[in-house]
């Protein structure tokens, strides 16, 4: 039996999204609660991130090699 790579519950609805630990981790911290938030393989700059603890919305930025999230103002 092969080994599981997507969650089958996503799959139900015709998504892929990777099993915890299988796909790589892009961490950043919430500029605005410092809560870390993860933001997936897909991540580029740009792209609008709104945080699902303090409902700030931020922008991914790649500061010195290392992907940030900066306050959107």
């Amino acid at each position: 039996m092969a080994k599981k790579q997507y969650d089958p519950l996503w799959e139900v609805v015709g998504e892929k999204a990777p099993l915890q630990g299988v796909g790589g981790d892009v961490d950043a911290v919430c500029p605005w609660c410092r809560v870390i938030v993860h933001l997936g393989e897909q991540t580029e700059p740009g792209r609008r991130y709104e945080c699902g603890l303090c409902g700030g919305v931020s922008v991914v930025a790649i500061e010195d090699g290392a992907v940030t999230l900066q306050r959107a103002e």
